[in-house]
């Protein structure tokens, strides 16, 4: 399928793994009545590479400096009705080296949390983020052995 670039929004994003306690960092919404969690992405800048990115939104977001593991993850294609176009979406995983000063911007309304890799099915807001935590999971398990 071809699409007019007018038409298409690239964001990149991470599922960060805390390796040493188990856990995954996830994002809370706080702009809706209900809460969304999710994890950290947000628009490609003109001249940045999608590693790069992916980087800035965790930090941007959450405050987490990490470490993008080689493989792209996945990539997700969606429609965004609100923005009124599709959003392409590149996911990496990635490893949790240190914290920074949050540096977020004024509209963003973002709450950081850690939750154990065990527990985060029951704790995203949307199935795909589920999809994509089981495909990370996965790798991680590999790395592992």
């Amino acid at each position: 399928m071809l699409y007019d670039a007018d038409t298409v929004m690239f964001s990149a994003g991470a599922v960060v793994f805390d390796e040493a306690n188990g856990q995954v960092l996830t994002v809370i919404d706080r702009r809706k009545t209900k809460p969304d969690v999710y994890f950290p992405k947000g628009r490609i800048e003109a001249g940045e590479t999608m590693e790069e990115a992916a980087r800035r939104e965790v930090e941007e977001e959450t405050g987490v400096v990490c470490r993008l593991w080689p493989k792209m993850m996945g990539m997700e294609v969606r429609e965004s009705p609100a923005v009124g176009k599709t959003k392409v979406i590149y996911w990496y995983a990635a490893s949790f080296i240190s914290t920074s000063p949050q540096r977020l911007e004024d509209h963003e309304q973002f709450t950081t949390n850690w939750v154990n890799i065990d527990e985060a099915p029951n704790v995203l807001s949307y199935e795909q983020d589920k999809q994509l935590l089981n495909i990370c999971r996965a790798h991680f398990e590999k790395r592992e052995t």
